[in-house]
């Protein structure tokens, strides 16, 4: 299989759910990585402790100082990532890792990728299975009441349409690709690979449950 492409990682500074958190899971991710792969690597990022750290025992990966534009809270990942591919004039194919998904092995990309280039796709996401139907969700109106947000009049859930939950936990696209995509990085023409439930971590409970796990 050819091997033509390189792994982008996004490291924004600020974080609301749980501060710090790419600091706190920035190894999870660089040691899983061989570091015969490491030369590969951009970690695009605002923040300094990063870049010292990445400097410091990982010194083969490249750095991407993010933009104060691609950098504000109301920046969409796509903006980082075309502003990556435009400095580092990349071409090919991009992995995007997220730091928030410490339990991803290689093997887990490897399989990804091995998967995107046999059914010669444009762009990949992962899909997980739902916990709960969307049409069983309601958007909260206040005073107790609630609206369908999807509107429907069925009652059995066998009637319901299949569904599954869009995972960022590895993201492929080829570099062409990009500008074709959503904010959430996806359109009609993307492919989505199959991964068990796995734990992203945006909240301290999400920490606590990811360390409870390994740590027993």
């Amino acid at each position: 299989m050819k091997m033509n492409f390189n792994i982008i990682i996004p490291a924004r500074k600020g974080s609301k759910g749980l501060p710090r958190k790419n600091q706190i899971l920035l190894d999870e991710t660089f040691e899983q990585i061989p570091r015969e792969y490491h030369d590969k690597v951009i970690i695009s990022t605002d923040d300094d402790t990063i870049i010292s750290r990445i400097k410091s025992y990982f010194s083969k990966c490249n750095i991407h100082h993010r933009s104060k534009e691609s950098a504000r809270d109301s920046a969409s990942t796509k903006e980082c990532i075309i502003e990556t591919v435009r400095d580092f004039k990349l071409t090919g194919d991009i992995i995007m890792l997220y730091l928030t998904y410490p339990e991803r092995e290689w093997k887990d990309i490897m399989h990804a990728y091995k998967w995107f280039v046999e059914n010669q796709a444009k762009s990949l996401l992962c899909r997980e299975e739902i916990l709960t139907h969307p049409y069983l969700c309601l958007h909260d109106t206040g005073n107790n009441r609630g609206r369908q947000i999807v509107p429907h009049d069925y009652y059995r859930r066998q009637d319901y349409p299949k569904c599954f939950k869009i995972c960022h936990m590895i993201s492929i696209f080829k570099t062409i690709e990009i500008k074709n995509l959503n904010n959430n990085l996806y359109n009609e023409n993307t492919l989505y690979y199959k991964i068990p439930q796995t734990i992203d971590v945006d909240t301290l409970s999400d920490l606590k449950k990811y360390k409870e796990k390994y740590d027993s």
